[in-house]
């Protein structure tokens, strides 16, 4: 039967009968020289090999059977089921096989399709682990070894390794939610060179926001920060740039302190880099992390910093807590701003024609209108050359009319409670210490008052930049309207909005 179908030296072989007739031989060397030959041809003989597959699987399972030959069957029942688009069954059988027949380094259709496959059980297995939950039926059902299943993932995080391509091995153990790998791999690119662990970990930071899972992501972070901390001990101060982030990810105030510290005592060129990333913090939004990283920077530095460090902390203060950030956005959007007056001008020319009314809501929205054209800019002289016109808004109308000057000077708060002193309301006292109904607050109007309080709320919050010290007066002074106004509804809520 066999040498029906030899075919000569260098010949494909045009058919797999006779090996297949092999295999239902009772001498075992028989079928291993079957199973050979049958592995060499099973690529273009495979819809032949299809009608074999309980016969090879039995091989494969058998146990009194060597396990060379085993592993030979398992691999070529792996590579039928492989054509046949069933990838579950075709790794099965392929992790059976060994590390023989299943060359990761070989970059076949066949290989591709398995290494896919294999990440895509892998890491939902992980998945399912780490939340508690089964819901992967296809590799319960093809009953997947998990111990071979892992193994097959270390190669191919090791090979990643070493040919260099940190970033693919990196995005499997991201995506695994393998904390120790992710370890591993950036202690293996740190042994490759410092450029080669920078551009790991950047690629790291930059995908993490794909990480789902917060436990892991705090503790990938984690990871990075032990490099990153490293690097910038080291002397490598751009380090310090990610450094910051990932410890502001943790919530970790003091390690920045530090690292603002050890930049404000290094050279001219490091305190530079240092207030370039006060700034980024400030502008992060993270009011209450700024005001802890300030507090600890300045213990840090004590009372027996020298003249040229006080002067750098006066500077960096300024810009943390000091709302220097906020007056330069401010500064900006006033000298660039390119509103054009003219557009409100013939906006109100056009009203007065219709003859809108009082209440009119033409009126109200061409109010809102002049707010967004000039939001942030501080220019408000078209409102105060039109005042007898701003003030035809009435009730609801004129909350939002007196609001809208908060978005007009939004982060301009040195000038916040002048600006707004002809709107606020009085100041008034409680009759009771725990905050009671007010003596002298009318239940009616308040409607320029309200949105006064709201207007301070939104030029005080429109800005991470602003002067911590700023805000809390002007929160207190709100609260205070809160807890003292409750007889009269719109102040009330213009207070809270303010808030």
């Amino acid at each position: 039967m066999a040498t029906a179908t030899m075919a000569p030296m260098g010949v494909p072989t045009a058919t797999a009968s006779g090996f297949l007739a092999l295999l239902e031989e009772s001498d075992i060397a028989l079928r291993q020289h079957a199973l050979k030959k049958l592995l060499g041809c099973v690529d273009t003989l495979w819809h032949e090999v299809a009608e074999a597959l309980p016969s090879l699987e039995a091989l494969a399972e058998d146990t009194e059977l060597p396990l060379e030959m085993r592993q030979i069957a398992a691999a070529v029942a792996s590579r039928v089921f492989f054509h046949l688009e069933e990838p579950t069954q075709a790794l099965r059988l392929a992790l059976e096989a060994g590390e023989a027949h299943f060359d990761l380094d070989r970059t076949t259709p066949y290989v591709e399709r398995l290494i896919k496959a294999a990440l895509d059980f892998y890491i939902q297995a992980r998945k399912e682990d780490e939340e508690g939950a089964s819901t992967n039926e296809a590799a319960a059902g093809a009953e997947l070894n998990t111990d071979q299943l892992k193994d097959l993932v270390y190669r191919m995080l090791e090979n990643c390794c070493v040919t260099g391509n940190y970033g693919h091995a990196l995005g499997i153990a991201l995506e695994s939610r393998e904390t120790d790998k992710v370890r591993d791999i950036l202690a293996s690119a740190k042994s490759k060179g410092d450029d080669a662990l920078t551009k790991t970990l950047r690629y790291a930071l930059d995908t993490l926001p794909t990480v789902t899972l917060k436990s892991f992501r705090l503790e990938a972070i984690a990871v990075m920060t032990e490099f990153l901390a490293g690097q910038f001990e080291n002397g490598k101060r751009a380090a310090s740039v990610d450094l910051v982030h990932a410890q502001q990810l943790l919530g970790n105030a003091a390690p920045v302190s530090k690292v603002f510290e050890s930049l404000f005592k290094g050279s001219e060129e490091d305190m530079l880099l240092c207030y370039q990333l006060i700034f980024d913090l400030v502008d992060s939004g993270d009011q209450a992390f700024v005001k802890r990283v300030a507090d600890g920077l300045k213990d840090s530095l004590g009372e027996e910093a020298t003249d040229e460090i006080k002067a750098r902390w006066d500077q960096a203060n300024r810009v943390l807590t000091g709302g220097f950030s906020s007056e330069l956005s401010l500064s900006f959007l006033h000298k660039n701003s390119q509103s054009d007056r003219l557009i409100m001008d013939n906006l109100k020319k056009a009203l007065e024609q219709r003859g809108s009314s009082r209440n009119s809501v033409l009126h109200n929205a061409a109010v809102m209108t002049h707010a967004y054209l000039y939001a942030g800019t501080t220019n408000d002289s078209f409102l105060r050359d039109h005042l007898d016109w701003m003030k035809k808004a009435s009730n609801w109308s004129k909350f939002s009319a007196t609001a809208s000057l908060g978005v007009i000077h939004a982060g301009h708060t040195t000038e916040a409670m002048n600006l707004l002193q002809p709107y606020l309301p009085a100041s008034v006292e409680s009759n009771e210490a725990d905050g009671g109904a007010p003596a002298n607050v009318s239940p009616q109007g308040g409607y320029a008052e309200g949105g006064s309080l709201f207007a301070l709320g939104i030029i005080h919050g429109s800005h991470a930049g602003s002067s911590a010290e700023k805000r809390k007066e002007t929160s207190d002074f709100i609260r205070n309207h809160l807890r003292v106004s409750h007889a009269n509804e719109v102040i009330s809520h213009g207070a809270a909005l303010g808030v």
